[in-house]
C-alpha cells in the first residue's frame, strides 16, 4: 500500500511541475535544414541540377526529404544530403523546393522554400532546328563554319547560308538516296548514291555518273590529280580519277561505310568489323574486331585516328585499340559518324536503345551530351573549334549546338 502512494505521489508531482516522464513525438530537438543550392532567385538552364540540403541536429538524421511544389521528389538516408533534379522533365516556370529532415527521435524539420524558375531555352547542349526536308538525311561535311553541305534521301542536298539550311537545286532529276559527300574546295565536291555520282562545280550541282545497279557509300579526294576512292554496299572499292570511275577490287562482303586518307599511301576504309589500309600500291586488311562493327572514321592528329561503330576504338599511329562507350549510353548503343575539330575536342553520334545520341571528348574522356529530341536517330556530325555544331539524321532532323 506504502509503494502505490509514493508512485501516485511521484506521478502527481510530476504533473505539477510540469516535467514530461513519456513523449510520443521523441525528446530531440527539431533538426534544423536549409537547401544550400540551388539558392532562391535562381534560373535553372540545364536538363539537371543537384539540391544541396544542410542539416543541423544533435541526434543523428534517418533520412532528408525533397519536394517540388510539394510533390515528392526523393530521399536520402546518409550525407551528403543531395539528390539530382531532372529538370529536363519538368514544366518551364517558377518551382518552390522545399527539404526535410527526420532525426531518430522522430522529429522532423522543414526548410523555407527556395524558389526557382527552370527555363528550358537554353538547357540542351543541341536543340532542334527548323529542316527544310522530312527525308532522311545521311551525311554532313563542312568547309568551315559557313560552308557546310548535307546530303539524304530523294536527292536531297542542303546547304548552310549562315541563317538557314536551304535545299540545293541539282541539274536534272535526282531522286536517289544520296549517303555521302566530300569537298576539297568550297567550289569543289563530290556526292554519291544510289547508281549515282553527283558533282558541284563552281556552284553547280549535276550528275557526273549514272551506274545502274550500283549502291556507293562512301568517296574521299585529295584533289583533282590524284586518285580518289568510292565504296559501295557490296564491299567493292572504285578508284576515282578525273570524271571517271574504275572498279578496283573487292575489300570484304560488307558495306565500305567510310573512306579516310591521311597521304596518298596512306588511306583507310571501314568495311563492316573490319579496317582495310592502302599503302600506295594495295588495299590490304589491317585488324578485325570479332562481332563488332565499324562505321565511321576520323583523323584527330597526325596519324591518329577515331573510329566509331558498336564501340569507340583509336589509333595511335601503330595499332587500333577498342574503348567503351560512356556509362550513360545504354547497352543497345551504336555510333554512326564521328568528327575532331582539334584533339580535345570530338563528338560523335548514334543510336542508343532505339534513340538519338551524342557523345563529346575533351582530351580526356567521352560524355554523353543532351538533346531536345531524343527519338531521332542521328546519322551525321560535326563541330568547330567555336564549340557551335551540327548533327543530322532520321526524317529530316537537323540539331543545333551553339557552342561558346
Amino acid at each position: 500500500m506504502l509503494k502505490r502512494s509514493v508512485l501516485l505521489i511521484l506521478l502527481f508531482v510530476g504533473i505539477v511541475s510540469g516535467c514530461r516522464l513519456f513523449s510520443p513525438t521523441g525528446s530531440g530537438v527539431i533538426p534544423q535544414v536549409k537547401i544550400v543550392s540551388p539558392q532562391d532567385g535562381d534560373t535553372i538552364k540545364t536538363a539537371s541540377v543537384v539540391i544541396n540540403v544542410e542539416v543541423t541536429s544533435n541526434e543523428e538524421i534517418l533520412k532528408v526529404k525533397f519536394f517540388d511544389n510539394n510533390l515528392f521528389l526523393g530521399e536520402v538516408q546518409t550525407y551528403p544530403y543531395e539528390h539530382l533534379w531532372e529538370t529536363a522533365f519538368v514544366s518551364n516556370g517558377q518551382h518552390n523546393l522545399k527539404a526535410e529532415a527526420v532525426n531518430v527521435s522522430g522529429n522532423t524539420g522543414s526548410s523555407p522554400n527556395v524558389s526557382v524558375i527552370v527555363s528550358k531555352e537554353e538547357m540542351y547542349n543541341w536543340r532542334f532546328f527548323d529542316s527544310p526536308t522530312a527525308s532522311n538525311l545521311n551525311a554532313i561535311f563542312a568547309n568551315d563554319s559557313l560552308n557546310i553541305w548535307i546530303c539524304g534521301d530523294n536527292g536531297n542536298i542542303l546547304s548552310y547560308d549562315g541563317s538557314d539550311w536551304i535545299l540545293s537545286e541539282i541539274s536534272g532529276t535526282i531522286y536517289a538516296d544520296l549517303f555521302d559527300l566530300h569537298f576539297i574546295s568550297p567550289n569543289k565536291g563530290w556526292c554519291v548514291g544510289d547508281n549515282s555520282l553527283l558533282k558541284f562545280d563552281n556552284g553547280t550541282w549535276s550528275q557526273l555518273l549514272l551506274l545502274e545497279k550500283e549502291k556507293f557509300l562512301s568517296i574521299f579526294r585529295f584533289d583533282d590529280i590524284s586518285p580518289g576512292w568510292v565504296g559501295n554496299y557490296e564491299g567493292r572499292m572504285f578508284v576515282f580519277t578525273g570524271d571517271s570511275l574504275v572498279k578496283y577490287e573487292t575489300l570484304d562482303t560488307m558495306p565500305i561505310t567510310d573512306i579516310l586518307g591521311i597521304t596518298p599511301s596512306d588511306i583507310w576504309a571501314c568495311c563492316g568489323n573490319s579496317l582495310f589500309h592502302f599503302n600506295g600500291t594495295n588495299w590490304l586488311l589491317d585488324t578485325t574486331f570479332v562481332g563488332e562493327k565499324v562505321i565511321s572514321l576520323c583523323l584527330q592528329d597526325g596519324t591518329d585516328i577515331w573510329a566509331v561503330g558498336t564501340y569507340i576504338y583509336f589509333y595511335d599511329g601503330y595499332k587500333w585499340e577498342k574503348r567503351d562507350l560512356p556509362s550513360q549510353c545504354g547497352v543497345n548503343s551504336e555510333l554512326y559518324a564521328v568528327h575532331f575539330a582539334t584533339p580535345s575536342n570530338g563528338v560523335a553520334c548514334g543510336k542508343s536503345d532505339g534513340e538519338g545520341l551524342i557523345i563529346s571528348y575533351d582530351g580526356v574522356q567521352w560524355r554523353k551530351e543532351t538533346m531536345q529530341i531524343e527519338n531521332r536517330l542521328l546519322y551525321g556530325i560535326c563541330r568547330f573549334t567555336n564549340g557551335e555544331g551540327w548533327a543530322i539524321g532520321y526524317r529530316g532532323t537537323i540539331l543545333h549546338s551553339k557552342g561558346n
